[in-house]
């Protein structure tokens, strides 16, 4: 067995190479692949000419689309011309089969059995995957962890794609648990109400334009543009029976929302606001209504009521509404009042979660005790 890990920002390698120290001292042969050493031995020059992996061809020029979609979701993809994207594309093309030639040859080289990947959805490292793949080399995907402290280790991937059952029965046997441990550091920051928020109202966070959650997994929504007039088009359908919607743009979005703000400024029903903390809104909403953001996991963490609208693995009948389409955004907006989650699926959901898929620890900080757990799980998973 021998387990690589590829290493596409610095913080990841640094990381990496810590736990590869770690599976070296349990006897466990480890190298960590830095992306721009591996074009250095020019032995990939030679597949690359007529680019023979026949077998991958589509899948890099869905890698392409996809990165072509996000890059078309930034604030500057939105000022591009058609005549640009086109030319963007070509050499997309040219350059995935490129990265896919140099990922590979390293990747034989190694004479690994698993890699190990950050995250998995982004345009390099998706190519990688596409590379590790065409030689049956088993992936194990990392990512932050879906809870306060802890880290995400998976052998299938991550968000919509992890391992987690989507059968509830699964987790029916384990026992509910508090879920104070895992809550308080949200309810610390709670308030009084501030006084511009309506008595009652579903609180609808924005998520990042070009993140992977929206482009791959939202399947009617493609952006928060759209998000806002999907509950534009519900208000002039339901008319007096709307309720109120209160809109947070994500601080780490670099789309400009200045005159979609201003221009529902007098709306009666839709409402910004970008100055109350995140756990606030949510402490003071009705409901909650997400895509399939981190929110809808603090959402249940708190006890909160969900509505789900785009491909999120905890949207469980008993746990969440579900809106698939502007039609099932009405009907769930108005069974907020009446519908009520299950308490203790919410509870043994979190059991799993916390007990048995992820990793304790914050990888950011890489403790001792953490490296430790992190080896120990890759050396379950690895084949």
């Amino acid at each position: 067995m021998k387990i690589v890990f590829f290493a596409a920002r610095q913080l990841h390698q640094e990381y990496f190479d810590k736990v590869r120290q770690q599976l070296n001292n349990s006897s466990v042969d480890a190298e960590v692949l830095w992306h721009k050493d591996l074009w250095k031995t020019l032995s990939w020059f030679l597949s690359l000419i007529g680019f023979q992996h026949r077998s991958s061809a589509k899948d890099l020029t869905s890698i392409v689309a996809d990165h072509i979609r996000e890059k078309q979701n930034s604030r500057k993809g939105r000022e591009r011309s058609a005549s640009y994207w086109r030319l963007f594309s070509i050499i997309k093309n040219i350059e995935s089969r490129i990265l896919f030639s140099i990922y590979r040859q390293a990747l034989a080289r190694s004479n690994a059995s698993s890699m190990v990947i950050w995250n998995g959805l982004k345009y390099r490292q998706l190519i990688a995957i596409c590379a590790a793949e065409s030689l049956g080399i088993q992936v194990i995907y990392m990512e932050n962890g879906l809870l306060p402290c802890m880290t995400t280790i998976d052998a299938q991937g991550i968000n919509f794609r992890n391992s987690v059952s989507r059968e509830f029965d699964t987790f029916e046997q384990l026992a509910p648990i508090d879920l104070t441990p895992l809550n308080t550091a949200l309810k610390e920051q709670f308030t009084e109400r501030p006084i511009d928020l309506p008595e009652h109202y579903v609180f609808v966070p924005f998520q990042v334009n070009t993140d992977s959650q929206v482009v791959l997994f939202s399947h009617w929504i493609k952006d928060m543009f759209d998000l806002v007039k999907q509950f534009d088009i519900t208000a002039k359908e339901l008319g007096d029976k709307m309720p109120n919607i209160v809109f947070k743009p994500h601080p780490a979005c670099d789309q400009k929302y200045d005159e979609l703000i201003a221009s529902y400024q007098n709306h009666s029903k839709l409402h910004f606001d970008t100055q109350t903390a995140t756990p606030v809104l949510i402490q003071h909403a009705d409901a909650i209504a997400t895509i399939n953001s981190t929110v809808g996991i603090e959402s249940l963490l708190l006890d909160k009521k969900l509505i789900v609208m785009g491909q999120a693995f905890y949207s469980y009948p008993s746990l969440s509404l579900v809106a698939e389409s502007q039609q099932t955004l009405q009907q769930a907006l108005l069974e907020v009042p009446t519908w009520q989650p299950n308490h203790q699926h919410i509870q043994q959901l979190f059991n799993y979660l916390s007990t048995h898929y992820q990793l304790p620890g914050r990888w950011q900080e890489a403790q001792p005790d953490h490296i430790e757990a992190c080896s120990k799980r890759l050396m379950e998973l690895a084949k």
